[in-house]
């Protein structure tokens, strides 16, 4: 008998089974629970960075995690796609030196430590 996929917490384009998306959903309120701040709402940053420096690279070793992934990826590639052809050519211009000048700047902050 095949179980319901279930929506992972943190992401919920990416479809679990439930007994990983209870024990994923297990970790998210453990961070909650261990939170400085008892009044904060939403999902906790640690969460958040654990989701994207543990959990996922771990889950994209299997092939349908993996699909799911390349699957989101194209759908933000599309809707990057979509957003970039309303731009004027000057618009684009303007956001690509904007883009060139925040990383010099990132580079420089990085760079005093």
């Amino acid at each position: 008998m095949t179980s319901i996929a279930r929506k992972h917490p943190i992401c919920n384009w990416l479809l679990m089974p439930p007994h990983e998306q209870r024990r994923a959903l297990d970790k998210v309120l453990d961070f909650r629970d261990k939170s400085a701040d008892p009044m904060a709402s939403g999902i906790p940053p640690a969460a958040i960075q654990w989701f994207y420096s543990e959990e996922l690279p771990r889950l994209c070793l299997r092939p349908d995690v993996r699909l799911q992934v390349e699957a989101r990826i194209q759908e933000l590639l599309g809707q990057a796609a979509t957003i970039e052809s309303e731009f004027s050519p000057q618009q684009l211009t303007l956001q690509r030196r904007l883009d060139e000048l925040t990383l010099q700047v990132d580079i420089l902050i990085e760079a005093l430590g």
